[in-house]
């Protein structure tokens, strides 16, 4: 994928966005306390398990969306609406309400994709923001 194709915004949500699946995906966002693992449990949740999945999950497929919109937008020749080019800052406000909500809800046991998480979806609401800006200068 040619990343010179893309504008700073565009950029933003690509990387940030990409990244932030991941993070949600693979990343430990809970680590379970030691009486828990004895009784059999599984020692890391990812993002899109339990405390609170649904915020996870949601900011998840909201993420998908604003990545494949700027993919299919510069790097196949669909056409795609431009109102959904002017949800992008909406939607990275979203997702980083989202997660910040997941994590206001269970602030215990909190592991490195927390952390990560929150930072990358900080970035992707900053491209989301960054993408506006550059579609009001066009």
């Amino acid at each position: 994928m040619d990343l010179s194709r893309l504008s700073r915004g565009e950029k933003y949500v690509v990387v940030a966005g990409g990244l932030l699946l991941l993070s949600l995906f693979f990343f430990p966002w809970h680590k379970l306390p030691g009486f828990v693992l004895l009784l059999g449990g599984d020692p890391t949740r990812t993002a899109l398990q339990k405390p609170n999945s649904l915020q996870g999950t949601l900011a998840f497929l909201v993420t998908v969306g604003m990545v494949a919109q700027v993919v299919l937008t510069r790097y196949t020749s669909q056409k795609v609406n431009p109102a959904l080019a002017r949800l992008q800052p909406a939607a990275g406000l979203a997702v980083l309400g989202l997660l910040a909500w997941k994590l206001a809800s269970e602030t215990s046991y909190l592991s490195v994709g927390a952390y990560l998480g929150i930072l990358l979806a900080g970035a992707l609401a900053y491209g989301g923001l960054t993408m506006a800006k550059e579609s009001g200068r066009r």
